[in-house]
């Protein structure tokens, strides 16, 4: 059975084994069951039996890796950005799915990381943390194994992995900083389009003007999110009259052969180093400002 090894963080001085499964790497009642039945829980390299036992930073706590099912490979050379035993960040290429949405998908990013961890005889999962669309390129933060995505999970929904996109937009902006905060919903008149609409879901995105091009009537936006909706940039641009260029569905202008969407930068708290991390990857050759 494979193992990790984990320093005890100052963080959780005097913790017990049961609280730091529970609340410090949010694990559910399942995996931590499944980690208890496994009998294989070492501190300093001797059997803990007592889970109700503080543990005092310099010790060292081991705990059994368990996966979930593996999904299929595909062989695709991804750009690696940053990996661990626990994380990988990669740089997915533009009109690649993340992951598969139906079992026959097999030629996702996901799909290629999983190649890169069997290419590597490493024993991990390739869990997709969040999503970009097919469209965008950019950072995609995966997690290797089940203690890892639950803690990469609970920092997602509690918004303390933040990510900062690049776009390319048509027209110039007399303002340098603003957020949209407008409801995104379903087009019930066109079936991929979402749409600002008072009866959608709250989304709330920052945009900060990075140049502003007169002569091409173009502007270099930054875009942090709060929330994750579908296509959320790619409406709230547009709905303030701001489309991304290449993004013809949301009217913006055919002057590039991709949506000029990059998501650059990540950031995030290692769920178990105990310190910040931050990635970031420039957009491609293809990227038209």
């Amino acid at each position: 059975m494979t193992h990790v090894t984990l320093p005890i963080l100052e963080d959780w001085e005097g913790l017990s084994l049961t609280t730091i499964l529970q609340e410090k790497f949010h694990l559910g009642k399942k995996a931590r069951h499944e980690i208890r039945m496994s009998q294989n829980v070492l501190l300093n390299n001797k059997p803990l039996d007592d889970w109700n036992t503080p543990l005092f930073v310099g010790a060292s706590l081991s705990l059994p890796v368990f996966l979930h099912d593996k999904i299929p490979t595909y062989e695709y050379d991804l750009e690696i950005i940053y990996e661990d035993d626990f994380l990988l960040v990669v740089n997915k290429p533009v009109d690649m799915k993340t992951h598969a949405n139906d079992s026959y998908e097999t030629d996702t990013c996901a799909n290629a990381v999983q190649y890169y961890l069997e290419k590597t005889g490493q024993d991990a999962n390739a869990l997709a943390v969040h999503r970009l669309d097919q469209t965008t390129s950019g950072l995609v933060l995966f997690a290797k194994n089940k203690l890892a995505i639950a803690g990469l999970s609970w920092q997602m929904e509690n918004r303390a992995i933040h990510r900062t996109y690049l776009a390319a937009v048509d027209g110039t902006w007399g303002l340098v900083m603003q957020t949209i905060n407008k409801p995104i919903g379903e087009d019930r008149h066109h079936g991929s389009r979402r749409q600002i609409s008072p009866y959608g879901q709250p989304a709330v995105t920052h945009v900060k003007v990075l140049e502003n091009d007169n002569e091409k009537n173009t502007s270099l936006v930054e875009c942090q999110i709060e929330t994750g909706r579908t296509h959320q940039i790619r409406v709230h641009l547009s709905g303030i009259g701001h489309p991304i260029i290449g993004d013809t569905l949301y009217g913006g202008s055919p002057r590039a052969n991709r949506i000029m969407l990059h998501a650059e930068k990540l950031h995030l708290n290692h769920p178990f180093k105990g310190k910040e991390m931050n990635f970031s990857a420039p957009a491609g050759d293809d990227w038209v400002f």
